[in-house]
């Protein structure tokens, strides 16, 4: 039955008369108060108790803000902003009217903006808590760690400021236009970034597409424009590899799914899948897939894989520009990630049918033996760039046996090269491990804020071997060394170069130019120095020329610069040290100790490696904790004009964690490019909470979106889990707000992360 309503003089007043007592209710639902009422309900309860009268939320005439078909008084999110109409009644008293902050006639509640910045209160409160990020408000206890970040804990027990860029994590707040009292409004501080990417936001976070295999054996998140297709694996007819997984029906004594010949099939739970980007923008080729291991360590198995694909492809085609680093990531798989081979002179063919190539000779099969390998795209050509990440997965007891996932891309090296493309960013996103995890995986958004002042600091030490069948890479270090400091300078790296030869006598004292050794670090504005170095490393010390003790040479370069100070001839106590070995020979402590040639006694070359390798680890000296780099002969058996593999400074860059490279390359600037951008990514100042998905990454600097770019912007390295910035200046009196919003995995880990 419908009631009575008389009108008065107020608008949006009305007069309910209850047991003979009028009470106003204020209603605030844009309806004419004297309309006739056209719903049967009780203004005076709280149907879905949210705080707010049904009366307030205009029940008697169904008001539905939001236009789902439920009425506001039913709806506990009525504007449907991602607020709960209980945090943005106003208060916890029933009766009084639901608050209009902006005085716009709409109460909260209904107001997708209620604070008229320009942001919906969904964006500015993410998490739909009710509280600014991780910020504070009570500290009754007087404990300061009751704050959030960058707040401090007043004797009133109230955190002081309420609100600070650290602790706001990207949120801002939907009653408040200017969050942080900074003066400027909330909806031009770079909070946006922590939104999905949309038409109305185009600097958001990315979007990222999810998928997981039949066979589960692992989860991918790629670029959302990503064609995913899963390949089947059968076998040849003269295989006999049945659908029983324990019969050995070729009679070789492995079981089916245990047999190398029958393992990376469909039958044996096998996995296969290609992502492509086929715009001419991206031109990428990406595929991720299992095998059975064929080593213990993944660092092994990575470089079988090299050892294949080069055979495979030609060993005058392939070239290893990066071994790769090695990580435990987020599912603690040890993992390698982003090696990189060179592929040139191959015959002419696309980088779709590169790649199904490379997915061959990886699992064994032939390519006839896959069905749903996508057609051929992209440009023809012959030089082609090869990425990916292995990780080895040891399954808990009784859940499965140990197997390999590679993931990875193959582009043409010429738009990986290109600044204009995002071909280079494609590639090293399905290489670098963040778009791989488990299939129980689930995900999540981030937002996280850093106050950045200053920039990344490496001091760098070169062990350049100067015998005479290195003049060719001599001349090449020096050639690309003005590449190498431009690339430094533009991600903004303070860094000094010192340079020192291999010959045992000269004690690891530095070249400081032609003819010169007066023992001090070069500076970014001595790049003529460093190039007179680079060519006779030796200065106006001996010349070896015949024996090479560049271990040793290394190691005394590292102490004799100790104690760490500021100061010309001493490593910097806030530079990351960094040392790069540059040899066509093994190591001669190594050949006078294990032999002449390969292969050696692991054991022994570890003896003349280990006090490095204990110094760079900190372990022997704090201060002496460094990475180091080795471009060499390649494993595992050299190439023609560096015949070796390396003995002894391979050892030691991989203990550290740094890049393995061929100093066979005609051009070593690729290979210099890696070892900058791994030098920078390890001294960021920014280092991220939690590993992102990389194609979902976004960025702001003081409120204005960066672009992922290699020549004006900033880009994501998983080596060291950190963002780094191209041409971005910063100021260390006023320090930079920076904002990182990305998609992570969430995993099966205990502790949860």
């Amino acid at each position: 039955m419908k009631r009575a309503v008389s009108t008065l003089v107020a608008i949006g007043l009305v007069s309910l008369v209850v047991g003979g007592c009028p009470s106003e209710i204020q209603l605030n639902n844009n309806v004419t108060p004297d309309a006739a009422w056209t719903n049967e309900c009780d203004p005076y309860e709280d149907e879905d108790d949210d705080g707010i009268l049904n009366g307030h939320e205009g029940c008697m005439y169904a008001t539905d803000t939001d236009g789902d078909g439920i009425p506001d008084y039913q709806d506990y999110d009525s504007d449907n902003d991602g607020l709960p109409d209980q945090l943005e009644a106003g208060d916890n008293v029933i009766n009084t009217p639901p608050t209009d902050f902006d005085g716009d006639g709409i109460p909260d509640f209904r107001d997708y903006d209620s604070d008229n910045d320009g942001v919906s209160d969904g964006d500015e409160d993410r998490d739909h808590n009710g509280i600014v990020g991780q910020c504070g408000v009570y500290c009754p206890d007087l404990d300061p760690a009751q704050c959030g970040q960058g707040q401090v804990c007043l004797a009133s027990g109230l955190c002081d400021p309420p609100v600070t860029f650290e602790c706001a994590q990207g949120e801002t707040d939907p009653l408040n236009p200017d969050t942080d009292g900074d003066g400027i409004s909330d909806a031009d501080e770079g909070s946006f970034i922590c939104n999905p990417r949309s038409e109305s936001n185009p600097s958001g976070r990315r979007a990222v597409k999810y998928y997981t295999p039949t066979a589960g054996k692992f989860q991918i998140g790629v670029e959302a424009d990503a064609m995913v297709q899963e390949q089947t694996i059968v076998n040849r007819s003269d295989e006999k590899c049945g659908d029983t997984a324990k019969e050995d029906e070729d009679g070789d004594g492995l079981a089916n799914c245990e047999d190398p010949d029958c393992y990376n099939t469909s039958a044996c739970d096998a996995s296969s899948a290609t992502f492509d980007l086929q715009e001419e923008s991206s031109n990428t080729a990406g595929f991720v897939l299992t095998r059975k291991p064929l080593a213990s360590t993944v660092e092994e198995e990575n470089s079988m894989i090299i050892d294949e694909l080069t055979t495979a492809l030609g060993n005058a085609n392939v070239t290893m520009r990066a071994s790769g680093s090695s990580k435990i990531l987020l599912d603690e798989y040890p993992t390698v990630v982003r090696a990189m081979l060179d592929i040139s002179g191959m015959p002419l063919t696309t980088v779709s049918e590169l790649r199904n190539n490379v997915m061959s000779v990886l699992t064994g099969k032939l390519e006839n033996e896959y069905t749903n390998l996508p057609a051929p795209f992209g440009p023809t050509t012959s030089n082609f760039i090869l990425a990916f990440s292995v990780q080895l997965r040891t399954p808990p007891s009784g859940l499965g046996e140990p197997y390999v996932v590679v993931m990875g891309a193959v582009a043409t090296t010429l738009d990986y090269n290109d600044s204009t493309k995002s071909t280079g960013f494609n590639v090293d996103d399905a290489s670098n491990g963040s778009g791989l995890a488990a299939p129980g995986d689930g995900h999540e958004a981030e937002c996280e804020t850093y106050l950045v002042a200053t920039q990344p600091v490496a001091d760098i030490i070169w062990i350049i071997d100067e015998s005479g069948s290195m003049s060719e890479e001599q001349q090449s270090v020096a050639t690309n060394a003005v590449n190498f400091f431009n690339r430094a300078i533009a991600y903004g790296l303070d860094f000094r170069m010192g340079v020192t030869d291999v010959h045992i006598g000269n004690d690891g004292m530095f070249c400081t130019d032609d003819g010169q050794s007066n023992d001090f670090f070069l500076t970014p504005t001595s790049l003529s120095q460093f190039q007179a170095c680079a060519l006779e490393p030796w200065g106006s010390l001996t010349y070896e020329g015949g024996s090479e003790h560049g271990i040793t040479q290394g190691y005394n370069a590292i102490v004799n610069h100790l104690p760490r100070m500021n100061a010309p001839d001493r490593i910097r106590p806030e530079a990351q040290l960094v040392i790069i070995y540059v040899s066509d020979e093994a190591a001669q402590e190594v050949q006078t100790s294990c032999g002449s040639s390969p292969p050696w006694d692991p054991a022994c070359i570890q003896a003349e490696v280990q006090p490095t390798i204990n110094l760079l680890l900190g372990l022997s000296n704090p201060e002496g904790q460094g990475t180091a780099h080795a471009i060499v002969g390649p494993p595992p058996s050299g190439c023609s004009t560096a015949p070796d593999p390396g003995g002894g400074y391979l050892e030691i860059a991989t203990a550290t964690g740094g890049q393995i490279a061929s100093v066979c390359q005609a051009d070593l600037g690729a290979t210099l490019q890696i070892i900058i951008e791994d030098i920078v990514a390890n001294s960021s100042p920014v280092v991220l909470h939690h590993y992102p998905i990389s194609v979902s990454v976004a960025a702001a600097k003081d409120g204005v979106a960066l672009e992922r770019s290699r020549l004006d912007g900033f880009d994501y390295r998983s080596s060291a889990n950190t963002i780094v910035f191209v041409n971005q200046e910063f100021d260390p009196l006023n320090p930079s707000e920076v904002i990182v919003s990305y998609e992570r995995w969430i995993t099966t880990i205990l502790p949860p992360d």
